[in-house]
């Protein structure tokens, strides 16, 4: 059997917010050496999504700074929010599928200022559609709601306000920039 890992080298403590790729906010509920093979043990980060559901994680404490990151700072999403006037609109890719595998390459890489432009992009393209008596087709709806999902979230625990709270929270800093 391997030697136990020390969880003292970690870089996040329980109680702590973290954001795990495309699974979103989690929080550190503990540090654990365990063995899902029953024969090396490793120790571990255990995460629960915010999102409300019953999910647990594990990541390898070895391999947390490829797979989590710390959350943005207050100033960092003040920076996102000021930054989303200047931004355009990017070309709308007319190829379903093509588009779908465009999105989820944004969604999980964990850049923001992509998620933003993807988000303005869809809610610009929703418009248009809307006002010929048309919808968003489902994939780009669920990829809207997905970023919006994941963004509000982190924002909401940083800025402490509810996640439903963000859209006008991000509306109203951006009426007075």
């Amino acid at each position: 059997m391997e030697m136990t890992h020390n969880t003292s080298n970690a870089e996040f403590q329980p109680n702590e917010y973290v954001s795990y790729g495309s699974s979103g906010v989690c929080q550190v509920v503990a540090l654990e050496n365990r063995s899902f093979d029953g024969e090396h043990e490793e120790a571990y980060y255990k995460l629960r999504p915010i999102d409300g559901s019953h999910s647990t994680y594990y990541v390898p404490i070895e391999r947390a700074p490829e797979r989590l990151r710390r959350l943005l700072t207050k100033d960092q999403i003040y920076s996102l929010i000021d930054e989303m006037t200047k931004e355009t609109e990017q070309e709308w890719c007319n190829n379903s599928r093509e588009r779908r595998g465009i999105f989820q390459s944004i969604l999980h890489s964990d850049d923001y200022r992509e998620m933003i432009q993807m988000m303005r992009t869809l809610h610009q393209q929703q418009e248009r559609k809307r006002s010929t008596g048309h919808k968003l087709a489902a994939a780009d709806e669920a990829a809207m709601h997905a970023a919006e999902s994941r963004m509000y979230q982190e924002f909401g625990i940083v800025l402490d306000i509810k996640p439903d709270q963000v859209h006008n929270f991000i509306v109203n800093r951006l009426k007075s920039v």
